[in-house]
């Protein structure tokens, strides 16, 4: 089950990284952020800090193997109202402390994922304005 559930997984995201490649958001003509953004956003804001770890999902990570995948994140982080409500600390804290049975020791890894506060470029790659 695992084998299948990982290979569904980084196909998807493989399908995602292309798709982002030629557009800049993922609903409709791609030019205007939706709610699909927004909850790929919370799934891949996620995804190295925890994800690769916690999920054994370490095939490859968001940072160094997905360049549109990270400028979508580093895209939606810095609109208004989305970046300040990402509290990487508490979403390690969480998920690495939650459940004893997994983590005996609440060990949480000190990576933060990629930052997010460099510039993504996807705004003049796109040429569209954030809504």
């Amino acid at each position: 089950a695992y084998d299948a559930a990982v290979a569904e997984l980084f196909d998807s995201l493989e399908l995602l990284e292309e798709k982002l490649g030629t557009q800049r958001f993922l609903g409709g003509d791609g030019s205007r952020f939706t709610w699909l953004d927004l909850r790929l956003f919370m799934t891949l804001v996620r995804f190295d800090p925890v994800y690769v770890t916690y999920f054994k999902t370490n095939k490859k990570r968001i940072a160094t193997d997905y360049p549109n995948l990270l400028g979508f994140v580093r895209d939606v982080y810095t609109m208004e109202g989305i970046g300040e409500c990402i509290n990487t600390n508490h979403i390690k804290t969480h998920y690495f402390t939650s459940h004893p049975d997994l983590n005996k020791f609440g060990i949480i890894p000190v990576y933060d994922g990629p930052d997010l506060e460099v510039a993504s470029g996807r705004d003049e790659m796109f040429e569209t304005t954030k809504e």
